[in-house]
């Protein structure tokens, strides 16, 4: 069902960097699910089987079902783009993605153009941030690191890769609350799902909407009535410890790291829980 591949973009929390301390871990299985399907790290690098990844974000999940079916409006969309990107100067390739910004504002233009405003945001914004304002407006400013070297059409090609499209041809796509996704399944013995949440912190507000305590708990009570097999990543604070530490699960912690922005100003080393029911 396809090479293991690169997400086909930037998101907060992005698990990549930590596949090779999950990849051990993960069980036999028939069917994977994700609830926070995010980037898609764990699905593009490890996954080779039917998959269901959900994401409340619906623009995320837009933009891979486009990629998926090779939408012509989306990819016409997105190869304009680069074409006035590759022959602009710093400052132009500065104005388009504020002229991108305002428009995914403003809410104006067809879902394919919507779609490909999304991944310009999300690949260009500074530092890979992922920021809304209290009037729901996307404010990352133009990285402009980004606009100096050429990365923007490779990241571009990503989008029509055949080891992408064989990986897409076995997702199911929806975006619900956690809950009603998994809701809408049966699970069995050989169902794995990887859960990886906003984090217990206020920086999840990061990527709007934010994900509260009582969020938390829900999904915790979830998990624990889980009739499949289920890996949790998460960032360790008292309240994960308290939802999943000695509650007969298995539990292990490892070192993590990310960077914020492209200077690395907002670098966290921290600690992550591996929490299975497994």
């Amino acid at each position: 069902m396809g090479e293991p591949c690169a997400p086909l973009i930037k998101w907060p929390g992005g698990k990549r960097s930590e596949l090779p301390t999950i990849a051990p871990r993960v069980p036999d299985h028939d069917r994977y699910f994700e609830p926070f399907f995010g980037g898609g790290s764990v699905f593009f690098g490890l996954i080779d089987c039917e998959a269901w990844g959900n994401d409340l974000h619906p623009d995320l999940i837009l933009m891979h079902e486009l990629v998926a079916v090779q939408d012509d409006d989306f990819l016409d969309a997105i190869h304009g783009f680069l074409a006035s990107w590759e022959r602009s100067t710093l400052e132009q390739r500065e104005d388009l993605y504020y002229e991108c910004r305002s428009r995914y504002n403003a809410h104006l233009g067809t879902d394919a153009c919507r779609a490909a405003d999304f991944f310009v945001l999300r690949e260009l914004a500074y530092g890979g941030m992922f920021r809304f304002n209290s009037k729901g407006e996307f404010n990352v400013p133009f990285g402009r690191a980004y606009g100096r070297n050429g990365t923007v059409a490779t990241k571009i090609r990503r989008l029509t890769c055949p080891a992408v499209q064989a990986k897409l041809a076995h997702l199911n796509l929806s975006s619900l609350d956690f809950a009603d996704f998994l809701g809408k399944h049966e699970f069995g013995p050989s169902d794995f799902m990887f859960v990886d949440p906003p984090y217990d912190t206020a920086f999840s507000n990061y990527v709007g909407g934010g994900f509260d305590a009582d969020d938390q708990r829900r999904l915790a009570e979830a998990l624990l009535g889980f009739d499949g097999l289920f890996m949790l990543v998460c960032k360790v604070t008292p309240l994960i410890e308290d939802l999943y530490f000695d509650k007969g699960l298995t539990v292990s912690e490892h070192d993590a790291n990310y960077r914020f922005n492209i200077k690395g100003r907002f670098s966290r080393d921290t600690r992550h829980a591996m929490v299975m029911n497994y």
